[in-house]
């Protein structure tokens, strides 16, 4: 069963089990759907209402636009969190494979080192599509309905945690990867795209803040 077909009981039982997966990897894609089902919210609340309607048109299909790539990116984060916990049990069976010989010892290093590259790519992909989700939530920090504004800040704060978290699934997996040449690369680019999350997240909850709770 996938876990988005769980209920949340039975999902957090399974977390706190001994179960090798859901782990950290399943725990970020959940929260970076979590973030942006909660800014559907907030379009679902905007659009059709009254402040929507008095827009001209080109504001409108941007609008509209950016609400439909909010559910894709929900169901999104959705497929990653299972390519997560699929890529993390290949890597686990790996290590169960015959050590014995050295063909086995090689042909089990070769397997892991794959293995472990796989095991990088969804919490990748994931860190840097949920950077880029950051324009959708400046969308509705500019047009949406200003009652769900505590709401867009609580979004940016599980996006930012959803990078954050995915972040550090990626260097857990870098660390074994020190010797190829996509090392670095990946190694600054996962810098690049925290401090742009920070960036992104405070602009968005130091504006709502001084909207809700001004000084």
């Amino acid at each position: 069963m996938k876990f988005c077909e769980e209920s949340i009981n039975q999902f957090l039982e399974e977390l706190g089990s001994d179960l090798s997966a859901p782990g950290g990897g399943s725990v970020a894609g959940l929260i970076a759907a979590l973030s942006s089902a909660l800014n559907s919210m907030v379009y679902s609340l905007t659009v059709g209402k009254k402040a929507y309607m008095v827009l001209d048109d080109s504001e409108k299909e941007s609008i509209n636009k950016f609400q439909k790539e909010c559910r894709e990116f929900t169901n999104r984060s959705l497929e990653l969190m299972e390519e997560d916990r699929d890529n993390f049990l290949k890597l686990m069976d790996c290590y169960k494979l015959p050590k014995e010989s050295e063909e086995e010892k090689e042909k089990r290093s070769l397997a892991i080192k794959e293995n472990t590259i796989k095991s990088m790519q969804a919490p990748l992909i994931l860190a840097r599509e949920s950077l880029e989700f950051y324009e959708n939530l400046n969308m509705m920090a500019k047009y949406g309905n200003k009652m769900l504004l505590s709401d867009l800040a609580i979004s940016a704060i599980l996006l930012h945690s959803a990078i954050e978290s995915s972040i550090v699934n990626v260097k857990v997996n870098l660390n074994g990867l020190r010797n190829e040449e996509f090392f670095e690369k990946i190694h600054n680019e996962m810098q690049g795209i925290m401090e742009k999350s920070i960036q992104e997240k405070n602009a968005i909850t130091e504006a709502v803040n001084n909207v809700i709770y001004p000084n």
